[in-house]
């Protein structure tokens, strides 16, 4: 879990810093925190997150901050969703978020894919959460002193069955 968990922070911090480094006044910096979600009286409650096991939710943040003196323009705020766990539908905050697969090539939730039947035809399908590999948001602006959060939730998968090994 703690390789998710930093994993995660890398590349939050990678491809925000891309973004960051093209502005010349404006100063932006990320902070990306996981904390467990756990249901209390049919309301969430956030913990930090060390490590988890198969079914834990797991909330993650990023607090963008613009500590230039200028407005930051044209940002986009990327998360990845880490291999081994399910982003689960409607947690993206803001919820304008789009998602990704590959995490390059982003759409608007919920993604579909054209799949080719064996008869030849095609047809669209909607596809599985567990595929999400990241999502974007389109931050825009973010005025000098600007402060602005992006979130979103995953589900640790179960680790796969083990197979049985081949007999000679």
């Amino acid at each position: 879990m703690k390789q998710i968990l930093n994993f995660c922070i890398f590349a939050v911090s990678l491809v925000f810093g891309h973004a960051a480094q093209a502005q010349t006044t404006p100063t932006v910096t990320s902070q990306m925190v996981a904390q467990q979600v756990d249901m209390v009286d049919g309301k969430p409650v956030l913990k930090p997150a060390s490590e988890g096991k198969s079914g834990d939710v797991l909330q993650y943040s990023t607090t963008y901050r613009n500590t230039g003196s200028a407005a930051a323009s044209k940002l986009l705020a990327t998360m990845p969703v880490p291999v081994g766990t399910t982003f689960i539908a409607g947690s993206a905050s803001p919820a304008t978020a789009q998602a990704s697969t590959d995490g390059t090539t982003f759409a608007p939730m919920p993604l579909t894919r054209t799949v080719k039947l064996a008869n030849g035809s095609e047809r669209r399908e909607v596809v599985p959460f567990a595929d999400y590999r990241a999502l974007r948001w389109e931050i825009g602006s973010l005025p000098a002193g600007g402060t602005t959060v992006v979130s979103l939730r995953v589900r640790i998968d179960s680790p796969p069955a083990p197979t049985a090994a081949a007999k000679p």
